[in-house]
């Protein structure tokens, strides 16, 4: 801390940094979150050098992650010097008590407990404080890349013993994040559609496959029923989400979803969108028009939309483009290769040429397939024979040309704009806008991706080596996302409801605001403080004023007011 002197009869103050982390502080103990994780993993230990429950150890870590400095946990002892804990969090807070030791033990701890419940438990204890019901969750997963070795406990993924606490494969996979060369942690994670707060994580295997990880979701499901007015929860995802198998044990098990179904991998989706794509459709908005219809698909009866994009077609214009002349490219290159090889006979060749338009990709076509006989060169005299052509040789190669298929570019170009979303829920009389509006809340888990892989946030970048500790820090990562959400989704809440209005970056009023912008109106807040505990805050402007108004009493103390 910078020590300095004040009006005060020469007592001693001290410059500490509050910042936007009062408002994350006020939301963690509003909540509940730090008492509800020591009812759950109690303090065990009596040792005296010990000074926090592993609660206020979260808290802290969650403070850390949120303070969007590039500072990893461990340098905690830095990150924590310049900042007021005890306006914050409300506990005595020393620097040098919060070490990697002490964060070991709770990460040790968490891990023992299982990861998936606690988890689980904090997210509804922040949903119910927020009178939040579930109405629809979000399903995804994504990797994360690590700056360590490899790390193999199963030969494969059936091996891993799911219902207990168990270590996980650190090893390579399709990475999300563009690092192919290092090793990867998957994380599957679902996500209540109105607020963005995860309601369920687990850290997986790096090589694991999407569709049969969310088989094991989907049997927990039913355990957000208890938290809907009616029972009645759907669930969205990807077009990873749909494979037969999913389709009839979501089906079996009572379970609404909403989709999209996987076209570049079912037969059965191409095949309804080629037969379908001239049909008359509704518009639904600028850009999409659709149609629903009632089909039977992996012998469970659902309701399907396809939906025209406008958009995806003006998108696939280009790509579509790209792909074909890279091919051509590609295929002229094999060409070039077939030039310089001789063929001893015309069976031969004739049969590489029609190995050659079985491979030939969609996108081009072959225009000419030519055998040309050429003679052998003999070096020396010609021998005197009295039939010449009886003694000569002939080689034979190949003469192809490719070019792009502009029919089947014009019919790619056409279907990559449709898409089919689907439901089992065949008894509510949708609306297409109100389908594709259900799916597109899919977003919502997206964006709490790109939160955590954020390099502000930084905690793509692990630093641990633990098996156990990676997985509880994933687990505090997606902990800090479920405060940043609820936290954004009350200020968003009250703002609706009041009326209130907030400049925006350009000082424009306006109706809804993001918590980062937020944040960033409360990063030059300061406050004194003097060795005898009394407090010296700064003075807030009329923006800070109205936010903290809107947030609430609790947030209001943290700032001195």
């Amino acid at each position: 801390m910078n020590e300095m002197i004040t009006s005060r009869t020469g007592e001693k103050f001290y410059n500490c940094c509050i910042h936007h982390l009062g408002m994350v502080g006020a939301f963690i103990r509003e909540t509940g979150i730090m008492e509800k994780i020591d009812e759950m993993i109690p303090k065990l230990s009596n040792n005296t050098s010990f000074h926090f429950s592993h609660g206020q150890v979260v808290a802290l870590m969650i403070i850390n992650g949120l303070g969007y400095t590039s500072k990893p946990l461990y340098m905690c002892h830095e990150y924590f010097r310049k900042k007021d804990v005890e306006t914050i969090l409300g506990f005595k807070f020393k620097p040098e008590w919060f070490n990697d030791d002490v964060i070991g033990r709770t990460l040790d701890a968490m891990f023992e407990y299982g990861l998936t419940p606690l988890f689980s438990e904090l997210a509804f204890k922040v949903l119910n404080f927020l009178g939040r019901k579930v109405s629809s969750v979000n399903i995804d997963s994504t990797s994360f890349h690590y700056h360590g070795h490899e790390q193999m406990y199963y030969e494969n993924n059936e091996q891993v013993p799911y219902n207990v606490p168990h270590k996980i494969n650190i090893t390579r996979g399709y990475s999300r994040d563009a690092h192919p060369e290092l090793v990867q942690i998957m994380e599957q994670m679902m996500v209540e559609n109105e607020t963005g707060i995860p309601l369920f994580m687990e850290p997986e295997n790096g090589n694991s496959n999407d569709s049969k990880a969310f088989q094991r979701m989907i049997k927990i499901f039913d355990s957000f029923k208890e938290y809907t007015d009616d029972g009645y929860v759907y669930l969205c995802g990807d077009s990873a989400l749909y494979t037969c198998d999913n389709v009839k044990m979501m089906h079996e098990s009572g379970i609404k979803y909403v989709t999209r179904a996987a076209d570049g991998k079912l037969k059965a989706v191409q095949k309804f969108i080629t037969e379908h794509r001239d049909d008359e459709m509704i518009a639904i908005d600028e850009v999409n028009a659709g149609k629903i219809y009632v089909v039977e698909d992996c012998d469970v009866r659902q309701k399907w939309l396809l939906v025209h994009s406008s958009a995806a077609e003006s998108r696939n214009e280009h790509s579509v483009e790209r792909s074909a002349e890279n091919e051509l490219k590609k295929q002229n290159k094999k060409i070039a290769e077939y030039q310089k090889t001789y063929y001893s006979c015309t069976p031969d060749a004739e049969k590489e040429i029609e190995k050659f338009k079985k491979k030939c990709c969609s996108y081009c076509k072959v225009v000419k397939a030519e055998i040309i006989k050429e003679e052998i060169p003999k070096r020396g005299r010609k021998p005197k024979v009295a039939n010449p052509d009886a003694q000569k040789q002939y080689q034979y190669k190949l003469d192809i040309q490719v070019a792009i298929d502009e029919d089947y570019c014009k019919m790619v170009k056409r279907n990559k704009s449709y898409f089919v979303i689907a439901t089992n829920d065949t008894e509510r009389d949708w609306e297409p806008a109100e389908l594709l509006k259900q799916y597109k809340s899919q977003s919502r888990v997206e964006r709490g991706f790109r939160f955590l892989k954020d390099p502000e946030f930084f905690a793509d970048s692990i630093f641990l080596s633990k098996n156990e500790r990676i997985q509880s820090l994933f687990t505090v990562m997606t902990l800090s996302l479920a405060v940043f959400s609820g936290l954004e989704w009350k200020l968003q809440n009250k703002m609706k409801e009041t009326g209130t209005k907030l400049k925006n970056q350009v000082g424009k009023p306006v109706d809804k605001v993001t918590l980062r912008y937020v944040f960033q109106k409360f990063e030059e807040f300061l406050v004194l403080v003097c060795e005898d505990g009394y407090r010296i805050f700064d003075i807030l402007n009329e923006q800070q004023n109205k936010i903290l108004e809107l947030l609430g009493r609790n947030y209001q103390k943290v700032y001195g007011l």
